[in-house]
């Protein structure tokens, strides 16, 4: 049984888009204030934006539940694994893909400029090794660094939607059957234990199963209580995984879908643009700071550095607005064009 009226479905999106837009915005504070903008570190703000690593686990829970739930209603089946995974693809990858050009053609243009690259920077390389990693998001598996730093989490996205090609008709299958339907999602939890640092999915499983549960109750497949414990019981692997901001974070993110109602023009479109904010905050902060920085000089007082790391915050959204017009949108576009069957009811994802 699908998502009960067309209504319904779409307010509940827009929660959904309003915790992406909120987690994206939070992760750009972060790094800004911490790691990605060393004029303007150490921030007096930075330890006020700790609260950004929640953005991370409702991420991950937010496509635990989104995927699946789109699967459903397209009518997905095992058949249509190739489509399926070339839809989410043509989502991802080109917009991925520029974000990592641009950082590749920032860093030839800081030597040519500069005889160096741009501050704050990390290169891994120009290798055909490093080129295929970052490409095709397996950095840890291959052990390289990453052109943007936060692309991590699309390594782990990446190898979800890998697995959740071959699991989703046996999660719908067992649906039914709570005993299976634990078995196999303790089955995919305990992958925590084979954790070596290369796989980054079954580090941060828990947070997809949680997602998972949530699509399978809104969707009526499982009873309320069952969702109840089974949601405590991944909550309590979130901690054990990711200690108190990973429980915190998913927490937040299963109350808010469930009970949020709020919506407003900025939460909407900071919601459509969070993607593009994501993965080109990088891009436009290290720009945006070599420009300036002349201006402000290397050394600067506490009141100076809180007013440009508002500055940048401004320009990384108006950059990723123009980014996501540009890019990203034509991309969804493309991906939509490739049906599985007749959706019920159009999700974002």
């Amino acid at each position: 049984m699908t998502i009960k009226n067309q209504g319904s479905s779409r307010h509940h999106i827009q929660i959904i888009e309003l915790l992406r837009g909120i987690a994206a915005l939070g992760v750009v504070c972060y790094h800004f204030a911490n790691s990605t903008l060393p004029t303007i570190k150490p921030n007096p703000l930075g330890s006020f934006f700790e609260w950004a690593k929640l953005g991370i686990p409702m991420f991950f829970l937010i496509s635990g539940y989104v995927i699946p739930l789109s699967m459903h209603q397209s009518g997905y089946k095992i058949g249509d694994a190739g489509r399926f995974f070339l839809k989410r693809m043509i989502r991802m990858i080109p917009p991925a893909w520029i974000a990592i050009f641009l950082m590749m053609g920032i860093y030839f243009a800081g030597y040519a400029l500069n005889g160096r690259p741009i501050e704050g920077m990390t290169w891994p390389g120009t290798s055909l090794k490093s080129v295929l990693a970052n490409l095709f998001f397996s950095y840890k598996l291959f052990d390289i660094e990453k052109y943007i730093e936060a692309y991590w989490t699309l390594e782990v996205e990446f190898q979800f939607y890998i697995l959740i090609t071959f699991l989703f008709p046996l999660v719908v299958a067992l649906a039914k059957k709570p005993v299976y339907l634990s078995l196999l999602l303790l089955g995919i939890s305990c992958t925590y234990f084979l954790y070596d640092d290369r796989f980054m999915f079954f580090r941060d499983n828990s947070f997809f199963i949680l997602g998972i549960l949530l699509f399978l109750h809104k969707t009526e497949q499982i009873s309320k209580n069952y969702f109840l414990y089974a949601s405590f019981a991944a909550t309590v692997a979130c901690y054990m995984q990711q200690g108190v901001y990973g429980a915190a974070g998913s927490v937040m993110a299963i109350l808010s879908m469930n009970y949020v109602r709020l919506n407003n023009p900025i939460t909407t479109f900071l919601g459509m643009i969070s993607f593009s904010l994501y993965i080109t905050h990088k891009v436009s902060g290290v720009v945006a700071e070599f420009l300036l920085r002349n201006l402000t000089g290397f050394h600067l007082s506490d009141p100076i550095k809180v007013l440009m790391f508002f500055v940048y915050i401004a320009i990384s959204i108006a950059f990723a607005w123009i980014f996501y017009k540009l890019i990203e949108a034509p991309s969804m576009n493309w991906s939509k064009k490739i049906r599985l069957k007749k959706t019920i009811h159009p999700v974002s994802n």
